[in-house]
């Protein structure tokens, strides 16, 4: 065994192997930039355990194979792939801390130039440096906490005691809410903010999440802000008027107000909290 594993071309084959955990990383940040990873509640230990132990062992690979080419190029690459799953994924740790960790262990151990590692390991620095600013600095700009008001609100919160959840949950259900033609529908979310707050009529596409064994991709930065009613507590009546039009009013108001709707562009600076 001890022979096989020395084997110059069995360590090359097992580091050109290795990238396929650098394919697997640049499709998860790919797939998080364009959607939300949404980890199914009852496949969330299994998820875990899976993810936990691949990145275990391909770093075990990397180590063994740290003074192959296929390896040191490794080293470079997975910072900067890992800098934008950390940018995409801010404060869902279980999915960041493991391959930062993969990158910093291989780019060190890997049997590249000492000057080279110093250059690079500098410009990364840099990078996740600024890249880390950028997202406290926009996150300055947003101090509102918007909460949306479905059936998932935990009955603990703050925000739960608010709202009769009971007629929210009949406004918002999946029978109410989605338009006609299946492709659009709407939601409420109480915004909190350094005033007396507002409740937010949102319209957002309709059937378009991906739908994984463990998890699901759900569709993010395509929304539509229909309405802004003033101050919490007061839940609108909303219906689909057709597939485009929608009416909604509060119980003080004698006429529905009517809104076509038209969604906009893909917002692809979701991330930086731009909405």
């Amino acid at each position: 065994m001890d022979g096989i594993l020395n084997n110059i071309w069995v360590r090359r084959l097992i580091s050109v192997f290795n990238f396929l955990y650098v394919g697997v990383l640049v499709l998860l940040a790919y797939s998080t930039f364009l959607y939300d990873l949404v980890i199914h509640e009852k496949s969330k230990g299994l998820f875990f355990t899976v993810y936990l132990l691949a990145n275990v062992i391909f770093l075990g690979l990397m180590i063994f194979t740290r003074k192959q080419v296929a390896t040191k190029i490794i080293a470079f690459l997975l910072l900067p792939i890992v800098l934008a799953i950390l940018l995409f994924n801010m404060g869902n740790w279980i999915l960041v801390i493991p391959p930062l960790v993969v990158a910093l262990v291989v780019f060190f151990v890997s049997d590249n130039n000492e000057t080279a590692k110093v250059i690079f390991g500098t410009m990364y620095l840099l990078l996740y440096v600024a890249g880390i600013a950028m997202i406290y600095v926009f996150s300055l700009f947003n101090t509102a906490i918007e909460t949306r008001l479905d059936e998932k609100l935990d009955k603990k919160s703050d925000v739960y005691k608010v709202y009769d959840m009971e007629t929210v949950l009949e406004q918002v259900n999946e029978f109410n809410a989605v338009s006609p033609d299946g492709t659009l529908r709407f939601y409420l979310y109480d915004v909190q903010d350094n005033n007396k707050g507002e409740l937010k009529l949102i319209v957002e596409p309709y059937g378009q999440d991906k739908v994984m064994k463990f998890f699901t991709l759900k569709q993010k930065g395509i929304r539509r802000v229909v309405y802004r009613f003033e101050g919490r507590g007061e839940i609108p009546e909303i219906h689909w008027k057709d597939n485009s039009n929608l009416q909604f009013k509060l119980s003080d108001d004698e006429e529905y107000k009517t809104s076509y709707v038209s969604l906009p562009e893909k917002n692809y600076f979701e991330f930086l909290g731009l909405s």
